[in-house]
């Protein structure tokens, strides 16, 4: 009788949760402390992830004579928590551990823990092209058709000013609320927040976007462009440079808030400029490679909130974690389908990641993997 051998354990056998959803993983987002993971997939349907975990990595770890070893899951993560939300195009978190979400049939909803519908936090019978929210000021910034909303909560009217060209899906609160940048079709704006929406930089994009990020301090935006490369603005001096050099189109981009440097996909490798040297003069000034040059292209990248590792999702499924400006890197996860999505938890301790082939997942890493 033959004897078919056990396949070799991948870290994200070890490491990871993973559920099935029915379409492709369109956005990913972790609430407020950090307790769900909401999913948005391509047909509109949206689901949570609970973060608790029965069989942690810690748990499995044992040592003997010194080697540390990590045993399988014995049982399946916790099943998703389906919601009712129907058609849905974006998600955020909210106060309280809820979330918001735009769906097609116009407004922004408030979703509670349980996945339900809390109430309509913004009624308008069009649909919302994009949303943020702030967590500094609880103020929520919405695109709708060619309009700007800003919206307190407090008050049901809200803060109007017109876009020009095409309706945005690109919209960014900087860190503290102050500003609210917009990206449309053609052009990169970026108001002050509050009742008057006062425009305070805008500057022409030459190709439309794909990803809009604030540096965490609020000194830059950055731009991914489809197949133009990278925008990147100074804020506060209206400079601004697009950092072409890119195989692919630039559809992710992120922030490393310890190290000062913006990182970005499209390319074969982690591609990443640190702003204590911005590339405005010289596209090379400041410029870091991260990572191992690939094969296939760097889809998805996520920095840590507060470390110096970045994320990063290739097109054959491959996702790795590298040290910003190193070339070594950690592969999470071998194969898969093309990854769309890429976010940590504030800790950092864990990786949620989504594919195009509908699969989403939790990589939850024990502190003693990165001593």
């Amino acid at each position: 009788m033959n004897q078919q051998s056990v396949p070799d354990l991948t870290l994200f056998d070890l490491l990871a949760r993973n559920w099935q959803r029915p379409a492709a993983i369109r956005q990913i987002c972790f609430n407020d402390d950090d307790t769900l993971l909401a999913v948005i997939c391509a047909d509109g349907s949206l689901a949570f992830a609970r973060m608790a975990d029965n069989e942690p990595p810690e748990a499995r770890i044992t040592v003997d004579r010194g080697q540390a070893t990590i045993s399988p899951r014995q049982g399946k993560a916790a099943p998703l928590i389906i919601t009712r939300v129907k058609g849905a195009r974006s998600v955020s978190l909210h106060r309280d551990g809820g979330f918001l979400s735009a769906g097609a049939n116009g407004g922004l909803l408030r979703l509670s823990r349980a996945g339900e519908i809390a109430e309509t936090l913004f009624s308008i019978d069009q649909p919302v092209q994009a949303f943020d929210y702030c967590a500094a000021t609880h103020a929520t910034a919405i695109v709708v058709g060619d309009r700007l909303h800003f919206h307190t909560g407090k008050d049901p009217s809200s803060a109007k000013a017109n876009l020009p060209g095409m309706a945005s899906e690109h919209v960014a609160f900087a860190t503290d609320g102050t500003r609210i940048a917009v990206a449309t079709e053609e052009r990169l704006i970026v108001f002050r927040g509050g009742s008057e929406l006062e425009p305070l930089v805008g500057i022409y994009l030459p190709a439309p976007p794909l990803s809009l990020k604030w540096s965490d301090d609020g000194n830059w935006l950055a731009v991914g462009l489809d197949g133009a490369g990278l925008c990147l603005l100074d804020a506060n001096a209206g400079r601004n440079v697009v950092l072409g050099d890119f195989p692919a189109p630039v559809r992710s981009v992120t922030w490393s808030a310890q190290e000062k440097v913006l990182i970005a996909a499209g390319a074969y490798r982690i591609a990443g400029w640190s702003m204590k040297t911005p590339p405005f003069d010289d596209n090379a000034t400041g410029a870091l490679a991260t990572g191992r040059v690939g094969l296939v292209l760097v889809d998805a990248v996520a920095a840590q909130p507060e470390g110096r590792l970045v994320a990063a999702g290739r097109s054959n499924g491959q996702v790795v974690v590298a040290p910003i400006g190193s070339g070594e890197e950690l592969v999470v996860r071998p194969a898969g389908g093309p990854v769309t999505a890429l976010q940590w938890t504030r800790d950092g301790r864990h990786l949620a990641m989504g594919d195009a082939l509908g699969n989403v997942a939790i990589a939850t890493f024990p502190a003693q993997l990165f001593k």
